[in-house]
């Protein structure tokens, strides 16, 4: 029996994945008032949506699922520059070296799948998940090859997911005032990025600390203050979902057809589409697309084609694997 809090929460997730990428690729982050809205999304939405990946983990079926993840990282990291290249005229196909925007979060589920499968044999899974998640920003090679930077930064969302998502989530259904500290922490996190203007990169996660041009000290306790804050958002979405509990369960049930395909609609739309209006006017424009992009996308047909196109992969591994069984 699915949960419906948790498809409310992803339904809730995966508009603000779509809203973010409408704002920067129409608007940007140079205005102050775009760059808190993004700034606010990007604190939350990524860090709540992997820790309902941990939450959702399996291990009996760790394997299956780096393969199902990879049988649709493929084709589309074809899929996606061969798209932008209608526009370029130049097509670079890069396969791990550098995800195509979006699929950074394919590759990711990949790795976390392999790590967590390890890691929860260990006596502190959520401990070291956060040592890796804060030594990766002192290596001396390019953090953003590989999304090298953003799995290890993310990484612990998806471990305590895991391990104390369940018990996360219960709790949280069960206090009273959820709701409201929820909305506080929200207000609390907009007024921070609005009065200090965070540099992007340090939310993104893609960057190592030279990169970033602070000394490793400075990034380690930036970094840490960053994943406390994140953490805090992550429980006041779960908070404000309560409010919404039951609801938007099309939209939740069926967010990675919307995660994987409305890149090419963003894509799209901002090749014709330029906003030169007020800057909420311009907000509340990309929010609109944002709604219609989900409402599309959520169809059920979509989630069943992403679910066909997987099978050219998953159905010769299961065939060798029954070959090798007998």
């Amino acid at each position: 029996m699915r949960n419906h809090y948790l498809d409310t929460s992803k339904a809730i997730l995966i508009f603000l994945v779509v809203f973010g990428h409408f704002i920067e690729q129409m608007i940007g982050w140079r205005q102050i008032t775009s760059h808190t809205v993004l700034g606010v999304i990007y604190f939350v939405h990524m860090p709540a949506f992997i820790f309902i990946s941990g939450l959702l983990f399996k291990d009996n079926n760790w394997i299956k699922n780096i393969i199902f993840f990879l049988s649709l990282y493929l084709p589309f990291q074809f899929l996606y520059p061969a798209f932008d290249a209608i526009w370029t005229g130049q097509i670079r196909f890069n396969w791990f070296e550098r995800p195509y925007w979006i699929l950074w979060y394919m590759l990711g589920m990949m790795v976390w799948t392999a790590l967590t499968h390890f890691l929860i044999r260990t006596p502190f899974p959520v401990l070291i998940s956060v040592f890796l998640s804060l030594l990766v920003g002192l290596s001396p090679w390019n953090n953003y090859q590989y999304s090298i930077g953003r799995i290890f930064t993310f990484l612990p969302f998806f471990v305590v997911g895991c391990v104390y998502g369940k018990q996360i989530i219960q709790v949280i259904q069960q206090y009273r005032y959820a709701t409201i500290a929820g909305m506080l922490i929200l207000s609390i996190i907009t007024v921070l990025v609005y009065s200090t203007q965070i540099n992007r990169f340090w939310l993104y996660g893609s960057l190592s600390y030279s990169q970033l041009k602070v000394t490793d000290w400075d990034g380690i306790l930036i970094r840490a203050a960053i994943l406390c804050i994140s953490a805090l958002g992550v429980f006041a979405l779960f908070g404000c979902a309560k409010r919404l509990e039951n609801h938007f369960i099309k939209l939740g049930s069926n967010t990675l057809a919307v995660y994987l395909l409305h890149g090419f609609v963003v894509i799209l739309i901002t090749k014709y589409c330029h906003l030169h209006f007020n800057i909420f006017v311009n907000i509340l424009i990309c929010a609109m697309l944002s709604i219609l992009t989900c409402l599309i996308l959520q169809q059920q047909m979509f989630d069943r084609l992403l679910r066909k196109l997987s099978l050219w992969l998953i159905k010769p591994v299961e065939y060798f694997g029954r070959q090798k069984e007998h």
